[in-house]
């Protein structure tokens, strides 16, 4: 069944290992209150959690799902809506998020100091930002649709990053690159925003098949 209108601080709380949560589709709503979670898979330090969870709806926490010290975890088939933070990786490396979609959140996808992360088939739109991160590196983006947020993408101090098959559209910043090195821009379309894309202090970026109009 549903959860709607919980009033946990934490909803769901994995803290077993080698887990699959299977929501099959049904909702996790919480209360829009500070500091509350949906989903949380948390290690006091760096552990191969190897959780899935997949078929969920997260609407109204803080955190939608919420991963810190947590790797080699898969999310699919996830839509994360209205929450401040739709699906946040602190400290979690290795993951895989496919089939997302992270809509009317202050922050889409929000990834801080992970690493390796592989992201494929996400819809972040109308968010403040679709998807940031912040010091991570080698991570991996493919597939995504970024339209009518403040940021589109947003990466700061993020080296190492492939994108591919991006369209961020009617945004104020389509792609923001800040303090973020050799990272690889291919097949983008960035129309109708304020600026299409954005690099500021970037080096070494290679952009391939761009398409930013009306900016």
């Amino acid at each position: 069944n549903d959860i709607i209108d919980s009033s946990a601080s934490t909803c769901i709380d994995i803290q077993a290992n080698d887990v699959i949560l299977d929501c099959q589709g049904h909702t996790i709503d919480g209360s829009d209150v500070f500091g509350t979670t949906g989903i949380y898979v948390g290690r006091s330090s760096a552990t191969t959690t190897n959780i899935t969870v997949k078929n969920c709806v997260l609407t109204d926490w803080y955190y939608g799902i919420y991963l810190s010290f947590s790797n080699n975890n898969t999310l699919t088939n996830i839509t994360a809506n209205s929450n401040f933070n739709g699906i946040y990786l602190s400290f979690s490396n290795s993951n895989t998020l496919t089939n997302i979609i992270a809509n009317s959140n202050t922050n889409g996808i929000y990834l801080s100091n992970s690493n390796s992360i592989t992201l494929t088939n996400i819809t972040a739109n109308s968010n403040s930002n679709g998807i940031s991160s912040d010091y991570t590196h080698s991570n991996t983006l493919t597939n995504i649709i970024a339209n009518s947020n403040f940021n589109g993408i947003y990466l700061y101090n993020s080296n190492s990053i492939t994108l591919t098959n991006i369209t961020a559209n009617s945004n104020n910043n389509g792609l923001v690159l800040y303090s973020s090195n050799s990272t690889t821009l291919t097949n983008i379309t960035a129309n109708s925003n304020n600026i299409g894309i954005y690099l500021y202090s970037s080096n070494s970026t290679t952009l391939t098949n761009i398409t930013a109009n009306y900016n």
